[in-house]
């Protein structure tokens, strides 16, 4: 069956200054099934999060009645892979872009037979033949970061995030180790840094001449897991928005969305998949800028399949922001989302009108 977000009406007492005929405001209209005349799916108000869509993330693990913060002796690190930003989720931004930041976990692993935790700062410095690198080391973290308890159990592991940041200019003689003081006066955890890549020495206009290479430390967190999500036969669907070329501040603006299914095969819509609702206008100095999102869920309950060869059409609608003064552009994305699946770059489509 499609996963369909559930709509729940809100319990309350009859009022008693209810109008006959006149819908109850606080009850959740359902999801129409039948298609319109024209053969399109109807719009649905199918709100939803990330977290309807994908699933709730693991709950943190929780440490055992007695467990005892972590000793060095009782774990074993190292560092294998950077990552540049861009490369990794991240996008580089001004003097990063220039100095060549990494970003790196380190793996840690409780080699002992008990379980331990891990809470708080974690001063950390680099080594090159034994030897402190000198650049500049930083472990601050927030509130939520010094309160987070990390449980490792007997065999289990944490992860240590480590930003590098350059300019990183001198030479390094000798394989590279991390030096990180464990919370707790748990002592010195030595981390063989297996990695090549180092951060990037820009010189000339534009960079300090003092300036140094940066390690920042952050706290502690659970294993960090990645892992390449399955593919999706409706990552072959194609996306084509259509919709008006103008509309009136403070309307509902109605466009259509078309899925189009070139394979020999039907293509289910189960899981029933979501899409992204963007609206977007350009602020200046008299104008305030719109900028939203939001996630809905597909009216998968009127349309289950697109036929092979074939295309299905939904309605959409969004509200054009009464502020907006006549003469602006807006423009409406629309982005379709998988749930669990990896997801392709292109299924998308932009609407671009005048607020008259």
């Amino acid at each position: 069956m499609p996963l369909l977000i559930a709509l729940t009406a809100v319990a309350a007492c009859a009022d008693p200054n209810a109008q006959p005929g006149r819908a109850d405001p606080t009850v959740a209209e359902p999801a129409p099934t039948e298609l319109l005349t024209d053969g399109s799916v109807p719009w649905a108000d199918l709100k939803i999060t990330g977290e309807d869509l994908n699933g709730r993330p693991a709950e943190p693990r929780t440490p055992a009645a007695g467990s005892e913060p972590c000793r060095a002796e009782q774990l074993t690190g190292r560092l294998t892979t950077w990552t540049r930003p861009g490369t990794g989720g991240e996008t580089p931004r001004g003097f990063d872009a220039a100095i060549g930041k990494l970003i790196g976990e380190v793996d840690v692993r409780n080699s002992s037979t008990v379980e331990c935790t891990l809470q708080g700062e974690v001063p950390t410095t680099m080594l090159a033949g034994g030897r402190e690198i000198p650049m500049l080391y930083a472990h601050g973290i927030d509130e939520e970061g010094r309160t987070r308890v990390v449980a490792v159990p007997a065999g289990g592991h944490a992860s240590l995030r480590l930003d590098w940041s350059g300019p990183f200019c001198q030479p390094v003689k000798g394989s590279l180790e991390l030096a990180i003081e464990l919370p707790h006066d748990g002592g010195r955890l030595r981390a063989p840094v297996t990695a090549d890549e180092r951060p990037g020495c820009p010189q000339g206009e534009g960079v300090h001449p003092r300036a140094r290479g940066t390690l920042s430390a952050s706290a502690f967190t659970e294993p960090v897991t990645v892992s390449k999500p399955p593919s999706s036969p409706l990552q072959k669907l194609t996306v084509a928005v259509r919709g008006p070329t103008t509309a009136a501040a403070g309307s509902r603006l109605t466009f259509r969305v078309t899925l189009g299914n070139p394979t020999d095969g039907p293509l289910v819509l189960d899981p029933c998949p979501g899409y992204l609702m963007e609206r977007f206008s350009l602020g200046d100095a008299t104008n305030d800028a719109v900028n939203s999102a939001q996630l809905y869920r597909l009216n998968c309950g009127a349309l289950p399949q697109i036929p092979a060869g074939g295309s299905a059409v939904f309605e959409m609608v969004a509200e054009v922001p009464a502020s907006m003064r006549a003469g602006r552009e807006l423009s409406v994305t629309w982005k379709l989302y998988l749930p669990h699946y990896v997801q392709r770059g292109n299924q998308y489509g932009v609407l671009t009108l005048t607020v008259v």
